[in-house]
């Protein structure tokens, strides 16, 4: 992941919202931090918390569930 160069005042305004207080990494890529994101390599899902699409492909080669036909 690559964040965009902040400013002092975009800094500062962010830590005013209060969110990085209760974040693991200070952000939230779906919340107000996400305008602080330039680049993410890899999965979404998996910055936000649980990469879905290796997750369910395990899920289906273990049998625990059928995909869309």
């Amino acid at each position: 992941m690559r964040f965009k160069i902040l400013s002092p005042g975009e800094i500062h305004r962010y830590l005013d919202t209060g969110e990085p207080f209760d974040k693991a990494g200070a952000y939230a890529i779906q919340g107000k931090a996400a305008f602080m994101v330039k680049e993410i390599a890899g999965s979404y899902t998996n910055v936000v918390g649980l990469p879905l699409c290796e997750v369910v492909e395990a899920l289906h080669e273990l049998g625990a569930i059928e995909l869309f036909a």
